[in-house]
């Protein structure tokens, strides 16, 4: 039976044990003093006190009306939930608001945190020992399944949705940000309530972006750039966070309880320790600190696993800072003094004792030894009994670690006096009832099947072989071959860690052994029955750039060998583009792959660092006729921070691996991927000079590819955007642009072309050959000159070129200021201010040059600058062309006419006037091949790539390579018909209303 209450389906006769027992919450009344949202329906807690029910392990917050429909696991049987566990790739540490963690789902208020750079999972920097590895799987690619045989279900993603989201049953709002709820799907951003989700379709179509979206199906990638990278502590990460966070004044050093050398860890500990205590020190003693939810006030009191989760504490040096009482803990029940409260650190096991990593807890000092236990469970996150676990005190004599079991007539004031008034030191262990039996729960290996894990008892003799057979009995796989079968263990701490086991192995033992070296590890273990297939040879393709050009590849093969060593050497070479110094190699050992990995990328090669990165691999066979992928590149440097913005957005609206960052690699290694496909779009991130780089590469490599010219969009996050402009795709992407809407917009954008034209330079008494690979460089002395360009947008010769170097070398001097848009266009306005009133070399250009439009001598007048353009836009959306006239004998401007436009400029007033929609330049021509005779040095630009010019000859004609671009549509708003019925009107007057007013509505759904 449902019931629709609040806009949401709700099972009102949902059976409470069954509920309770799945989803393992343990909920006690609370009263709220402060506004509170239920984390299943999103809507208020009403009352006056105990107004709602709440977790105490994973703070979720409920009605008593909503308890018996909840379906959000705890965060203690999260991770048992998940069936295929896949990695989080994890961003370095940064600070967001109006955020919620996924693990204690609380807000981050100015916090540190960590989010999933491929879906949207968010959690504290203490948080990450207890995260669901439940991540997006991008690459997919089965061999044995035909196309329409994989079906792919949603991935949901809890909670952080807009606040404009609306849910696809009920059309209500499910969006909020006042607390960790509703459902959306990573894939098709497909929204739901918490109670409506499951009623939805369980096969996702990847939503309204399908057509360019990258299905996992067709992808392989057995080696990511993810998986490669260590963890983000042993990586230093963490070491330099805090070490770059730490610009306060050092305050007087904490005496550490005994001396130990001076390492990496003591160094982290030293620099965490001295952040903290900065930024709390500054409240005295006396200062009060206000819970996020009760709003009630408390003393600054040791440090409790509310504050782990938030703190970041967890190494032994940081023992004076607890007990000095500098971190105020806010837990839900009222703080108590810290005369009556004594915190205890809990370790899980002896590797949590080597590494110092433990959970502290807050007691009260008379607290029996089964409190400490309920409290220690939950500190860990486990789900059960405390009757099944015991407490053990620690003691370290000469490196000899002793252990001994509390017994229920110890007391915390004993433990304190014996380790001499410092926080009591406990293993938290399990209780061993039975050591020769247990169960262990074996997984489907089939991600297809939607069965459960199923119990299987064992004993201390009891091999894999045995194992294998009862499960396949467990799973109904009575015609099953057990030696067609293998047992993998995986262990989700910190990311996936599998292992194929052998079949004599014993699992029982290993898991009593890992029980006492880490009780959280050995809950995170689990087992998978997977069959024995012929091994795919999917091969692990790696980028490798910044190698010396114009080398053969039996050269490029030598250099990478000489580089690795035996254990990393690859299976062989797929592609060489010699032009710029890259190379594409295969590896058929995956292991060997990661090895070279750690080898390359830290390798100089001629004073200059390898670019290495692992780049997926595209099976045709798998990719559905009627979709069109979309190639995404994003210039990072764009746009001040907007860059990285923009890719961590598009990396989750898309598939990851077909969006490219062109710091890394630049544009060829997105090129390399989609170079087999007959079809495909691309998306450039960035402004004018990033579309002609990406444009000039494919020029170089178009001949190898399949799709030589695809049609291109452009998101604008230059300064000038100019070729945005034209194409219509708006001058500038602004903050909390929407992303989504605009991806739309390029499926549904039109196809026009875009002429380009090569410009040729020959200095005086110089004749220079054309070279194609030089065409992306420029310099400013004679002998580095650059003798061919490719142009895209326009080309300036006097004052314009001077106004664009003198930013040029302002921005080269000072490259950090030039971060913002607005910014550099008020250096441009300075550049101007200063010319104006002083004699500049561009005086008279006219004199000084010569300009020959096909084969015939143009008559200039008195001029400073000349402009040649190929669209109609310049200087940030100026127009110096102006709008054509009937009586002139010029056309309209086009850039796809297979003509020039050339503009006379008198000076820097006019630019003004021009920029000021005021005046036009001077039309001088329009033509198809110029050549200008240059009588003394000047200053050029092209596409805003400005220098000084030797004397000489220019030469511009147009290429033969010529663009596809896309321009938006222009969408025609459908309006209601309001004006009056005119009386008398005719049957056919009345039917053609109606049928327009239908056309109407039809247009408005659309």
């Amino acid at each position: 039976m449902e019931s629709l209450s609040f806009g949401r389906r709700v099972d009102i006769t949902a059976d409470t044990e069954s509920a309770d027992t799945y989803h393992h919450h343990t909920f006690v009344k609370k009263s709220f003093h402060r506004p509170t949202f239920c984390h299943h329906c999103t809507e208020m807690l009403w009352g006056i006190t105990k107004q709602g029910l709440t977790c105490e392990v994973c703070n979720f917050v409920s009605h008593e009306r909503c308890l018996y429909n909840i379906v959000t696991p705890c965060s203690s049987v999260a991770s048992d939930r998940i069936k295929e566990p896949v990695p989080h790739t994890w961003s370095d540490p940064v600070q967001a608001r109006k955020k919620f963690c996924n693990v204690c789902r609380r807000k981050f208020d100015d916090g540190v945190l960590l989010r999933c750079e491929v879906c949207e999972y968010y959690a504290h920097l203490g948080c990450l020992d207890f995260v669901v590895s439940d991540c997006r799987k991008c690459s997919n690619y089965e061999e044995s399944k035909e196309m329409g045989e994989k079906k792919f279900v949603h991935h949901w993603r809890e909670g952080n949705l807009p606040p404009s989201g609306k849910c696809a049953l009920c059309k209500c709002k499910c969006g909020t940000t006042e607390c960790l709820s509703s459902m959306k799907c990573s894939w098709c951003w497909t929204m739901a309530h918490c109670g409506c989700y499951k009623q939805l379709p369980q096969s996702c179509n990847y939503g309204a972006l399908a057509e360019i979206l990258m299905p996992r199906s067709c992808l392989s990638m057995p080696v990511t750039n993810a998986s490669v990278k260590a963890d983000l502590a042993s990586k230093g990460k963490l070491k330099k966070f805090w070490l770059d966070a730490i610009k306060a004044p050092k305050p007087k050093k904490v005496k550490t309880p005994r001396a130990r050398p001076v390492s990496d860890a003591h160094v982290n500990q030293q620099a965490r320790r001295r952040y903290l205590k900065a930024n709390m020190m500054e409240n005295s003693a006396e200062t009060r600190a206000k819970d996020d939810e009760t709003g009630k006030e408390c003393q600054p009191v040791p440090m409790t696993d509310y504050n782990y989760a938030h703190g970041l504490l967890r190494q032994e040096s940081d023992v004076s800072m607890i007990e000095a009482g500098l971190f105020c803990a806010c837990p839900d029940k009222p703080c108590p003094d810290k005369a009556d409260g004594q915190i205890v650190k809990i370790y899980d096991g002896y590797i949590a004792l080597s590494k110092r990593n433990f959970k502290t807890i807050q007691v009260q000092k008379d607290a029996t030894i089964q409190q400490m236990i309920e409290a220690a469970l939950r500190a860990y996150l486990i789900k059960d009994e405390a009757s099944n676990y015991y407490l053990s005190s620690v003691s370290d004599t000469d490196g000899e670690i002793t252990e001994k079991r509390l017994s229920e007539l110890d007391n915390l004031t004993s433990l304190t006096k014996v380790s001499m008034g410092k926080a009591p030191s406990l293993f938290l262990r399990y209780e061993d009832k039975d050591t020769r039996r247990g169960t262990i729960k074996v997984f489907s290996g089939d991600p297809d099947t939607t069965s459960v894990p199923r119990p299987i008892s064992i004993n201390s003799h009891i091999s894999v072989e045995e194992v294998i057979e009862m499960a396949l009995h467990k799973f109904r796989i009575d015609d099953g071959d057990p030696n067609d079968y293998s047992l993998m263990e995986v262990v989700l701490d910190k990311g996936v860690q599998e292992r194929v086991m052998e079949r004599y192995e014993c699992p029982w033992p290993q898991l009593l052994k890992a029980r006492r070296n880490s009780l959280k590890q050995m809950k995170q273990t689990r087992y998978y029955l997977r069959k024995n297939e012929q091994p795919t040879m999917e091969l692990a393709r790696m980028y490798v750039g910044s190698l010396p050009i114009n080398l053969s590849e039996f050269k490029y093969k030598q250099i990478i060998q000489k580089m690795l060593d035996e254990d990393s050497m690859f299976a062989s070479i797929d592609m060489v583009y010699a032009q710029y110094g890259s190379a594409c190699v295969s590896f058929s050992d995956h292991e060997a792959a990661v090895k070279a990995y750690k080898i390359l990328k830290d390798t100089t090669y001629e004073d200059k660092l390898l670019t290495v990165l692992f780049i997926p691999e595209i099976h045709l066979d798998k990719l559905p006729e009627d979709h069109c992928p979309l190639l995404v590149f994003v210039n990072t440097r764009s746009g001040g921070c907007q860059g990285i913005d923009v890719q961590d957005a598009l990396r989750k609206m898309l598939n990851p691996h077909q969006v490219f960052d062109l710091d890394q690699g630049g544009p060829l290694p997105g090129l390399h991927v989609f170079s087999q496909l007959k079809e495909y779009k691309a998306l450039i991130c960035g402004g004018d000079g990033t579309v002609g780089w990406v444009l000039s590469c494919l020029d170089d490599i178009g001949q190898e590819s399949v799709c030589s010219s695809p049609p291109i969009a452009v998101l604008p996050l230059g300064t000038g955007n100019d070729l945005s402009r034209v194409l219509k795709w708006g001058g500038g992407y602004q903050q909390g642009d929407d992303l989504y809407q605009m991806l739309q917009t390029v499926m549904e954008a039109e196809e026009v072309k875009l002429d380009r034209w090569t410009v040729v330079f020959e200095p005086e008494g110089k004749h220079t050959e054309i070279d194609n690979k030089s065409n992306s460089s420029n310099s400013s002395s004679g002998d580095d000159m650059p003798n061919l360009f490719v142009m895209n947008n326009y080309f300036g010769i006097g004052i314009d070129a001077d106004l664009c170097l003198g930013f040029h070398n302002a921005r080269e001097e000072k490259p950090e200021k030039f971060n913002n848009r607005v910014y550099n266009k008020i250096v441009y306005l300075r550049q101007g201010m200063q010319k104006l009133g002083r004699k500049t070399n561009c005086r008279e250009l006219n004199k000084e040059i010569l300009i020959d439009v096909d084969n015939k001598r143009l008559k200039l007048p008195t001029l400073e600058g000349i402009l040649i353009l190929n669209i109609s836009s310049w200087g940030s959306g100026a127009d110096p062309w102006g709008s054509s006239d009937t009586q002139d004998e010029f056309q309209r401007a086009s850039h796809d006419d297979g003509m020039l436009e050339i503009i006379g400029l008198t000076g820097v007033m006019h630019l003004g006037q021009i920029q000021g929609s005021l005046r036009n330049g001077i039309r001088l021509a329009q033509a198809s091949h110029i050549r200008i005779s240059m009588k003394t040095d000047m200053p050029v630009q092209v596409d805003g790539e400005p220098w000084m010019q030797l004397s000489g000859e220019v030469v511009v004609s147009r290429s033969a390579l010529q663009a596809t671009m896309l321009k938006k549509r222009k969408h025609r708003i459908a309006r209601r018909n309001t004006e009056p019925a005119i009386s008398g009107d005719s049957a056919a007057q009345r039917d053609q209303a109606k049928l327009v007013a239908v056309n109407s509505e039809e247009i408005a759904q659309i």
